[in-house]
């Protein structure tokens, strides 16, 4: 008996597999004629697929010029890639149906324009902008980032070469280069930082080299001045609050005050004494 249940089973499953295998079979060339109705979709793809391959070499680029930062410098051509491709993306349209619509903005994780923004976020914090003039989509190195270089190099090759002394020879001899390019430095930027619009390339350069110079070689005990000055009106200063105090607490009018005030009182109590004795 068990096995005619077994034999009805298993021809059920063989028709229900028959009918699924044909549908199936039914479903596939559909499926094949909607590709072949999407040509636009080749396109697309290839676009993205090279703007993925810009962001990839921008990323990887960025991180080996993390330190010292040379990211503006190094990186231009790879970000102008990535910006021209994001471009091409979001512009390029086939039959009426535009490529950021199909691979954009479909789902809340946007991949794309998630690591676009990404990656302008770091160019944009770096100021990278500043250290090239644009025009028409091409970058060309500023006069003024040219000038910087060439005054930090002059002032680095001068400490190199005179390392071998001692560290007050390398301030005498370097002194010059130094408050040169330190000056220039001051002239990129508002704040006389950097933190406002200046690259950061220049930025990180200026940094390293303050260090090196005031850390490194003490360069900046030679440039001190006495303080006595400043001591001197910080110590009169923080005496004036005393000074002000002993004032008031020692004044003879101010001192007499009380007994004035007890004195008024006194006079006003008698006063509405015979007042009130008067209406009565």
């Amino acid at each position: 008996m068990l096995k005619y249940v077994v034999l009805v089973i298993c021809f059920f499953l063989k028709i229900i597999y028959a009918d699924l295998s044909h549908d199936l079979l039914t479903v596939q060339p559909r499926l094949n004629s909607l590709d072949n109705s999407v040509p636009y979709s080749k396109v697309c793809f290839e676009i993205l697929n090279a703007f993925a391959e810009s962001a990839s070499n921008f990323t990887f680029c960025s991180l080996i010029n993390a330190r010292p930062i040379r990211l503006c410098e190094n990186c231009e051509q790879h970000y102008v890639r990535f910006h021209d491709k994001y471009k091409e993306l979001k512009d390029t349209a086939v039959n009426g149906t535009s490529c950021s619509s199909l691979l954009m903005s479909q789902d809340r994780l946007n991949v794309i324009q998630h690591y676009h923004d990404s990656i302008l976020g770091i160019w944009d914090k770096g100021n990278c902008n500043d250290c090239f003039v644009w025009s028409n989509e091409t970058a060309t190195v500023k006069n003024s980032t040219t000038r910087f270089y060439k005054l930090f190099n002059a002032t680095m090759e001068c400490i190199v070469l005179n390392m071998a002394s001692e560290k007050t020879i390398v301030c005498e001899k370097c002194m010059q280069n130094y408050l040169q390019l330190d000056e220039f430095y001051k002239t990129l930027s508002k704040d006389k930082i950097g933190v406002d619009c200046v690259c950061m390339d220049i930025v990180d350069s200026m940094n390293a080299t303050r260090s090196i110079w005031s850390k490194t070689l003490e360069c900046c005990v030679l440039r001190k001045t006495p303080e006595v000055v400043f001591l001197l009106c910080t110590g009169l200063i923080s005496f004036l609050p005393i000074l002000f105090y002993i004032t008031v607490r020692f004044c003879g009018p101010i001192r007499d005050l009380p007994n004035i005030l007890k004195q008024s009182r006194f006079k006003q109590t008698i006063l509405r004494s015979i007042d009130s004795s008067r209406i009565h």
